[in-house]
């Protein structure tokens, strides 16, 4: 049995944790511009580089893992990704401009153009994602798109407020957000309940999974959450490691219920995965590749995030 499906699917959860974190960073920065600028701006640059290069490694490993399924990937929703292509040019270049303005108005302009672009990104993204697990908006068959029905339809609806409220609870335990630690929780709670709705109402046996073989695992995240935002309210520092850990288990086991199917259940991964002597090289290259990527990371991090983080604010 190859293992190439559920390490590009961890990949990808590493991959869509750091990204939620910017997205939580982005609402934050525009909804909260002067309260939380000083603080947010000292790790918005190396979060960056983080997720850009971890999305390199997905995007690079999906080509290898998948190589026959690219060409529908890549016919079909062509257009919605370079709309977001656009977004993503303008929401880099934005960021940039902020690092080098002098005039405090200025810089708050491009941010907020950086933040409202982020979140486009965030919902094209996801809404592409969501398209190819549940089949809506796409024709397989005929290599065709509708794109305003991709984007508009209640399963896309609910799980962007899902992962939207869900990356909003990441970054305030990473932060030590705490101004608003009500809604903290609570933005916890409706994500899952909304990415719950939306699974029950439109891919039931996601959902039924999750209650049957995926129990053990569904207690299990629900019992980490509860700890990560018990640690947060005692402004434990450990807060941040534990909802990062959480969302990354939470992702993978979104990965585990959907159990290789996509398109609404009718297609399998599996049929189109890398076989062979391939499949081996692949899965031995992306092995020793994401564990040099891993170490230099978390080298990254240390210097830019934990050795800078402040130690004044109830623990973090």
């Amino acid at each position: 049995m190859s293992f190439m499906y559920p390490i590009n699917y961890f990949i990808f959860s590493i991959f869509l944790t750091l990204f939620g974190l910017e997205a939580g960073v982005a609402v934050t920065m525009f909804l909260e511009y002067d309260k939380y600028k000083d603080r947010l701006k000292r790790f918005l640059m190396p979060l960056w580089e983080v997720t850009g290069t971890f999305g390199v490694f997905y995007l690079v490993n999906l080509e290898a893992t998948v190589p026959s399924l690219l060409l529908l990937l890549g016919t079909v929703y062509v257009a919605p990704l370079l709309i977001a292509g656009v977004f993503f040019i303008l929401r880099n270049a934005f960021l940039s401009y902020s690092e080098y303005m002098g005039n405090p108005k200025s810089e708050k302009l491009y941010l907020h153009v950086y933040a409202i672009a982020t979140v486009l990104v965030a919902f094209i993204a996801i809404s592409v994602l969501d398209s190819g697990i549940s089949g809506i908006g796409i024709n397989a068959s005929a290599y065709s798109i509708n794109i305003a029905k991709l984007f508009i339809n209640s399963f896309n609806i609910l799980m962007f407020i899902g992962i939207a409220l869900l990356s909003v609870f990441l970054a305030a335990t990473v932060f030590g957000i705490r101004e608003y630690k009500w809604f903290t929780g609570a933005a916890a709670v409706l994500g899952i309940v909304a990415i719950a709705i939306a699974t029950y109402s439109s891919l039931g046996y996601m959902f039924s999974n999750a209650f049957g073989f995926g129990l053990p695992y569904l207690i299990g995240l629900v019992i980490l959450l509860a700890i990560s935002l018990a640690f947060y309210y005692k402004s434990n520092r450990y807060a941040k490691y534990l909802s990062l850990l959480w969302f990354i288990l939470a992702i993978n086991f979104f990965g585990l219920m959907q159990n290789s199917m996509v398109l609404g259940g009718t297609v399998s991964v599996n049929s189109y995965i890398q076989t062979g002597t391939t499949a081996f090289y692949v899965d031995m290259v992306t092995l020793i590749g994401g564990i040099i990527l891993v170490v230099s990371l978390v080298v990254l991090i240390y210097i830019s995030y934990i050795k800078k983080m402040p130690n004044n604010n109830g623990g973090y």
